[in-house]
């Protein structure tokens, strides 16, 4: 008897966990409007010495490149958004003030732009501005 009724508590658990998770995933795949509320660039060189010593030959190979730090404003919730390019510039969608959609997941921002192959950010940090200054 026993036996049967931690089956059947075994049975209920495992379904709750599957519930769970097929609502965690469905969040994750729901889109949300949001508002660019700044851009920065940064020029970035790895690695960050290029001396070589008396003979240039000598000099590590380096590679240059832009990262931009993005942010987002959804409801109270700032995102920003880290995103590493060769290019030096960004689609437009990422003007300041513009309204954008994507999707979020716990680390990174999906954003869907038309002509590519869409741009995936991965999320630096967050910050909550709701009550900030009162």
């Amino acid at each position: 008897m026993r036996v049967a009724v931690r089956s059947i508590v075994a049975i209920l658990l495992a379904g709750v966990a599957m519930l769970c998770a097929q609502a965690a995933r469905k969040r994750a795949q729901e889109w949300v409007q949001g508002q660019v509320v700044e851009v920065q660039k940064h020029r970035e060189q790895s690695p960050e010495y290029t001396m070589g010593g008396s003979n240039p030959s000598d000099a590590p190979l380096t590679t240059r490149y832009y990262a931009f730090e993005v942010s987002i404003r959804v409801g109270c919730t700032t995102y920003v958004g880290i995103y590493q390019t060769p290019f030096n510039s960004l689609p437009p969608e990422f003007s300041p003030d513009r309204r954008i959609r994507f999707r979020l997941t716990k680390h990174v921002m999906y954003f869907e732009i038309p002509d590519s192959a869409g741009i995936g950010m991965h999320i630096a940090h967050r910050r909550n501005e709701c009550g900030v200054g009162k």
